[in-house]
């Protein structure tokens, strides 16, 4: 499987009440993951990666 340059996936992520609270950037280079940008928007801190049903 062949992975395409930056950005792969753009991602919002949810709280637990399922209201979105920020995003997530998965990044790849030469097929490869080169980064992961994990972001909220309100100003507070995602301290923990999210789990995957809180992606959407």
């Amino acid at each position: 499987m062949t992975v395409a340059d930056s950005p792969v996936v753009d991602a919002m992520v949810l709280d637990a009440a399922g209201q979105p609270i920020g995003g997530a950037v998965v990044f790849a280079y030469d097929g490869y993951l080169s980064n992961l940008e994990i972001y909220a928007w309100d100003g507070e801190q995602i301290t923990q990666l999210p789990s995957p049903d809180r992606l959407c």
